[in-house]
């Protein structure tokens, strides 16, 4: 019965509609969240809706979910760039040194939401689900973050 409810969900795509019968709290959320859900949908695919033998609009052989995937990745990017500068100019203001703001504020900001994702899964009974969610954003954290910066300083 979730997994019907999952799948209707996902059917119906992303939800633009002005929440008017709520409280205060989600009308916040939404003109807060709305500029960012705008961004995406209209620089990634909506991968829930791509078929097995999708290709990509020039009828190439990258499929939209490969296209996707590097286009999540260029938007981690950009969101660590800002949320870097941030911290560095909060420090500053603070008269705090940026080694103590990155060890501290950044280290736990991006800890707390793979905490909270493992947490919700965990408590709908998928454990397994929820360590490897943990164990896999680490590994990808030392393959890819530090093996690609590495990469492209050899290559140059």
């Amino acid at each position: 019965m979730r997994q019907a409810e999952a799948e209707a969900e996902s059917a119906k795509g992303l939800n633009f509609e002005y929440p008017e019968e709520a409280g205060w709290y989600p009308l916040f959320w939404y003109w807060v969240t709305l500029p960012i859900v705008f961004v995406f949908y209209w620089t990634l695919f909506d991968v829930r809706k791509i078929q097995p033998g999708d290709r990509n609009a020039c009828g190439g052989k990258v499929t939209k979910a490969f296209i996707s995937f590097f286009g999540c990745l260029a938007w981690m990017g950009i969101f660590c760039y800002f949320c870097v500068s941030w911290i560095e100019i909060i420090g500053a203001t603070a008269h705090i040194p940026s080694v103590i703001m990155g060890l501290t504020f950044l280290a736990a900001g991006t800890s707390v939401p793979d905490m909270l994702s493992a947490l919700i899964v965990a408590k709908q009974g998928q454990g397994d689900q929820a360590v490897s969610s943990s164990i896999g954003s680490n590994v990808f954290d030392i393959c890819v973050g530090l093996a690609f910066p590495w990469l492209l300083f050899m290559m140059v």
